[in-house]
């Protein structure tokens, strides 16, 4: 389980018995401030627990999802346009408005982390949305999946989600024309 250092703070007493902890092995520094009882989280726990409002999105989501052999080189996180971050070498961050970043937001089970990512309608309007920015491989990958799987998506979330979007006629039109 992670831990945030205060929670660490309150249970050890200061920084010098978290040191002290953490050198006899009863706790892991994961990262700055986060620590673990017994060091067997996931990366993207750790990240997810540094940036909580961040959501797995692009090429992270299309991996955990498996809709692309390609595995990313650095994680890819959606987060409001007025966060305040740290540079993460790890990271790639992709900015939205907040009102539209929880929309379509769900917790996928992977090898038994939880991780915090779109579904994958909505990572489909994204998807569309950022056609000319992705690669036109992976685009086109991505895509032929969609087709594949297109029955298993539940359509009448796109006009739920699509109404907070700028050009959302254009994104639906090119969902109609290259997915159903």
């Amino acid at each position: 389980m992670l831990i945030d250092f205060k929670t660490c703070r309150a249970r050890f007493g200061s920084p010098y018995q978290i040191e002290k902890a953490i050198r006899e092995g009863r706790i892991f520094k994961m990262a700055a401030g986060i620590y673990s009882e017994d060091g067997t989280e996931s990366e993207i726990e750790v990240l997810q627990m540094k940036y909580p409002r961040a959501i797995v999105s692009f090429d992270s989501a299309y991996f955990y999802y498996d809709m692309t052999d390609y595995i990313p080189e650095q994680y890819t996180l959606t987060i409001e346009n007025h966060a305040h971050l740290v540079r993460d070498e790890r990271v790639r961050f992709y900015f939205v408005p907040e009102e539209v970043l929880d929309v379509g937001a769900t917790t996928l089970d992977y090898d038994g982390a939880k991780i915090k990512i779109y579904d994958k309608e909505r990572l489909l309007i994204d998807t569309a949305r950022m056609k000319g920015s992705l690669p036109i491989d992976q685009y086109k990958e991505v895509i032929n999946h969609y087709r594949v799987c297109r029955d298993t998506l539940d359509a009448s979330k796109f006009p739920e989600y699509l109404e907070k979007f700028p050009q959302r006629d254009r994104i639906m039109r090119i969902i109609d024309e290259e997915v159903y």
